[in-house]
């Protein structure tokens, strides 16, 4: 059941009551409520300062609508992206109003006294920075400051206790630019479950690190005020085109992005490429670093030791190190891709079984990527469930040229649970479940044939 709102400007409350009427628990400074439209906030200026929160209040100009509110996190930086922070710059977004509540007294049984100070919202044009305070442990760390606009800013103002804000709000601090990019990648890590979900660039635009992770109009996206490139988004069908994904090689003819791209290698900034797969989808690849140059080329890898490593060896370990290197990173680079245009093709099912769960879906190689026939292409993959993928791996599970499932005879007489019954025995004979909608993108029966005979070696020797 959804409650009403009933407090007015001034009212007195306590964080047992308001957890009571609108969910919440009594000790996070915001909490979005379970039970209404809103998210409270709760500042308590004077406490605040002991953890760093010394910009909580009002803007200086006694007439301005904005009020400073610290974000949430005691230790280290703040993120923009965690629960509650989110919960505030994206509520003008998902709908719920804000609601500000000040400390008003000691704990008193039911928690501190609360006075409610008015409804808010986030500035749109302006709505956080980054500050620098200390931590709980006295550490300096960047905090994420929100610039809130009162409904009633006369009627808040006059009821408020809180002080005004006397550090510098429009002086920015130092421009940390490898932290803004660490928010960009712990961001993309929740948003694409680890770079395994495509996303569109309108997906992208859900970011709100208070700059574009990429623009629609350039394919080398440099935001205002970085001293290199974040994103490179590449159109090439990769999977269409057959275009080797031995490492990703970079040939700006901008001398404005060839020195960024300098800069991006010298200062080890990661960079995000977004790789086309499709029906305006792009598959996020980060972090990338800037490995070696030649000229105007520049290759990237998702491995920073690469970077590190000379580009002419000198000596043996150097030459071992770099091959190894050189295969990780080509190996780490077209899987993400592979698995992205195979459950594409599959239409995000497994074909032995049809789950439909993509979290628990492989893109399983028929011939293996290490083997000279291995191509990341659908031709040579199948779209398989986490159980399918491992026993087609172990050669538990086969597939012949025609298409056909096969289970071991000696798996076929085990007696085990209902995984072993259901999942493995009772797919013996069966044809596949799901194949692609175009038949060029069937399985190759060639490849088929190759890894079937694999498959009948292994089971006549168990």
């Amino acid at each position: 059941m959804t409650a009403e709102w009933a407090l007015e400007v001034g009212d007195l409350t306590n964080r047992r009551e308001m957890m009571e009427r609108y969910g919440g628990s009594r000790f996070g400074g915001i909490e979005p409520s379970n039970r209404s439209p809103n998210v409270l906030i709760y500042s308590d200026p004077k406490q605040g300062i002991q953890h760093g929160y010394n910009y909580d209040g009002w803007d200086p100009d006694a007439d301005s609508p904005f009020f400073y509110y610290t974000g949430e996190g005691q230790r280290g930086d703040q993120n923009p992206e965690s629960k509650g922070n989110r919960a505030i710059l994206r509520h003008l977004e998902t709908g719920p109003a804000l609601r500000l509540f000040e400390a008003a007294g000691p704990n008193r049984g039911g928690g501190k006294p609360q006075l409610y100070i008015g409804e808010f919202h986030i500035d749109p044009v302006d709505p956080w920075r980054f500050r620098e305070a200390p931590d709980r442990d006295g550490l300096m760390r960047q905090v994420v400051v929100h610039k809130l606009v009162a409904v009633e800013p006369a009627r808040s103002r006059a009821v408020s206790q809180a002080g005004m804000v006397t550090h510098p709000l429009e002086v920015d601090v130092p421009f940390d630019e490898r932290k803004l990019r660490e928010v960009a990648l712990r961001w993309l890590e929740q948003r694409t479950d680890g770079g395994r979900q495509a996303l569109s660039l309108e997906d992208l635009r859900d970011f709100e690190g208070g700059y574009d992770l990429a623009s629609p109009a350039v394919e080398l996206w440099q935001p205002p005020g970085f001293e290199a490139l974040l994103s490179i988004r590449d159109e090439r069908d990769v999977e269409g085109e057959q275009v080797q994904l031995d490492g990703l090689t970079l040939s700006p003819e901008s001398s404005v992005h060839i020195e960024s791209l300098r800069v991006a290698e010298v200062r080890r900034f990661p960079l995000i490429w977004l790789q086309s797969i499709g029906g305006a989808r792009y598959l996020a690849m980060f972090p990338l670093y800037v490995a070696a140059r030649d000229g105007a080329d520049f290759l990237l890898s998702p491995d920073e030791t690469f970077g590190r490593l000379p580009e002419e060896p000198e000596s043996a370990l150097e030459v071992v190190m770099k091959r190894y290197v050189l295969a990780e990173t080509k190996r780490r680079l077209h899987q993400p891709v592979f698995r992205a245009h195979v459950l594409r093709a599959y239409e995000r099912r497994c074909a032995v079984c049809a789950l439909r769960h993509v979290e628990l879906l492989d893109a399983a190689h028929i011939v293996p990527d290490a083997h000279e026939l291995g191509v990341p292409a659908i031709h040579n993959g199948m779209a398989m469930c986490k159980l399918h993928h491992a026993a087609y791996d172990a050669n538990l599970l086969g597939v012949t040229p025609e298409r056909r499932i096969e289970i071991p005879p000696r798996i076929m007489t085990e007696v085990d649970g209902p995984t072993l019954k259901y999942g493995l025995q009772g797919r013996h004979g069966q044809d596949l479940m799901i194949l692609p909608a175009s038949q060029l993108e069937w399985p190759d029966p060639e490849l088929l044939t190759q890894r079937y005979e694999q498959f009948r070696a292994a089971s006549a020797v168990g």
